[in-house]
């Protein structure tokens, strides 16, 4: 890969790289490690055209992802030869401690099982959340945690009063038949309380693992920010964003590539709640102006944030 940049960039560049020749049915490929790709953090060839790459996380990068470099290791021996990422949702932590690690290992080795090159699919991981009930009067569930947005669902037709903790939840199922069942088993749960009762709902926590359309880098990464860090936060995503145009433009204005593009990596746990997007409408074009691109990667996806302008590749028609 190009010039040793850290895994979860080099994951980054390849699923960037594959998204491009996707989109523009031409073979875009990591240079070669021999080339300095400086000023840019890499450099991807199209034929003998350069597009310089800027790799920058939606997080402060100072500080890793408890576990993170951990789980790499426990599972470089478990996947065999391919390349795998584990996108952990934001807000979530691995953990540290036995016995809870090798289980969390035996679920992604399963989960990492079968699949094949470019394909991403979700892994269940055990989850349990708190449900009480206050009064019989209402019809009413206040929810804390990653099934908030769906307490309207949740309070449908039920019989009293209630809190559900569903703090353990960090992302939900792509499939709605998957979230109708997790949403019936809390229901269920509730129907049998009395007031002032407590009680455990026994569910699942679904992450995404994928396996990249390379072979590099060898093994897993895991994407993870540290669990404090809230990538829906508006003002951390414009913050973040206007510190890697920032440099991204740097870079460019010290080039003479062909193509720039800015490669952003965020821990969310779907793509479509990613906020990069409607911040760049809010900031000055002359600031992004000597970018080319902007893609955005998170949860084994990729997705454009900014349209190309120029693409040398086309004068080839």
């Amino acid at each position: 890969m190009s010039h040793e940049l850290p895994r979860r960039d080099q994951a980054a560049l390849t699923m960037a790289a594959s998204w491009l020749g996707e989109r523009f049915f031409r073979t875009f490929r990591p240079a070669d490690l021999d080339v300095d790709p400086a000023p840019f953090d890499a450099l991807l060839m199209q034929r003998d055209r350069r597009v310089g790459v800027t790799v920058a996380p939606m997080w402060d990068d100072d500080r890793p992802a408890p576990g993170a470099a951990a789980f790499e290791s426990l599972l470089a021996e478990d996947v065999g030869d391919g390349s795998y990422v584990l996108w952990v949702p934001t807000g979530a932590q691995l953990p540290v401690d036995e016995p809870q690690r090798s289980g969390y290992r035996l679920i992604f080795e399963r989960g990492l099982r079968g699949l094949a090159a470019g394909e991403r699919r979700e892994v269940r991981i055990p989850a349990v959340l708190r449900l009480a009930k206050i009064e019989a009067d209402g019809a009413y569930v206040s929810v804390a945690g990653g099934l908030a947005s769906r307490w309207t669902d949740l309070s449908e037709g039920i019989g009293g009063a209630f809190h559900l903790d569903s703090r353990a939840i960090h992302r939900l199922p792509d499939e709605e038949a998957e979230l109708a069942i997790l949403l019936s088993r809390v229901r269920d749960r509730a129907a049998l309380l009395n007031p002032e009762e407590v009680t455990e709902v026994h569910v699942h926590d679904y992450w995404t693992v994928s396996r990249l359309p390379s072979d590099e880098p060898a093994g897993l990464t895991v994407v993870a920010a540290p669990p404090d860090i809230d990538a829906k936060d508006g003002t951390l995503v414009r913050r973040a964003l206007r510190r890697a145009v920032r440099r991204a433009s740097e870079q460019r204005a010290a080039s003479d590539v062909d193509f720039s593009l800015l490669l952003l990596v965020a821990p969310l746990a779907h793509i479509g709640d990613e906020l990069a997007t409607s911040s760049l409408r809010g900031m000055s074009p002359a600031a992004y102006g000597g970018i080319d691109s902007i893609l955005l990667v998170a949860d084994g996806r990729v997705r454009e944030v900014l349209q190309p302008r120029q693409r040398p590749w086309e004068r080839d028609r």
